[in-house]
């Protein structure tokens, strides 16, 4: 190991001298890199808006957390209201979630991050990167960032 400063690395067709030559270009190249690549956290969804009138739970920004997770509407509501055990309404275009009882927000917040979870992240490399596909009866989540596919439970 001794006179590794001295061996010469070769890459492609440029020829790196030293060690300390790597690394200054390493560290070049990564301030040329974005922000949100070098955190590694690109994916925050919005944190919901919840609001009780009477006897309803109302999720103000339900569609905002829907385009955000990119998954159906309906998907998410039906997800809901079965975790919850409320009966829902969507408004037009999907705008607001209706919930026919009153239920805690910090509940409905938890459910919301259960289903992010369950059927948003990639289990695997931890991207939001991923769809719902249906393979013969079973329905499994793809990442579209690394290729994995997960077994998921019904909705």
């Amino acid at each position: 190991m001794r006179g590794m400063a001295n061996t010469c690395i070769l890459e492609g067709d440029y020829a790196m001298s030293s060690k300390e030559e790597y690394l200054s270009m390493l560290k070049e190249a990564r301030k040329q890199l974005p922000s949100v690549v070098i955190s590694g956290e690109r994916f925050t969804p919005p944190k919901p808006v919840i609001l009780i009138q009477s006897k309803q739970t109302h999720i103000v920004n339900f569609r905002e957390i829907v385009n955000a997770l990119n998954r159906d509407p309906k998907l998410v509501a039906r997800y809901l209201s079965k975790e919850l055990g409320s009966p829902y309404f969507l408004t037009e275009d999907s705008r607001k979630l209706i919930l026919s009882r009153r239920i805690d927000p910090r509940q409905v917040a938890n459910r919301i991050d259960r289903f992010i979870r369950t059927y948003v992240v990639c289990p695997h490399c931890g991207r939001p990167d991923t769809v719902i596909v249906k393979v013969k009866k079973t329905w499994v989540l793809r990442c579209l960032a690394c290729g994995a596919e997960t077994p998921i439970p019904k909705i």
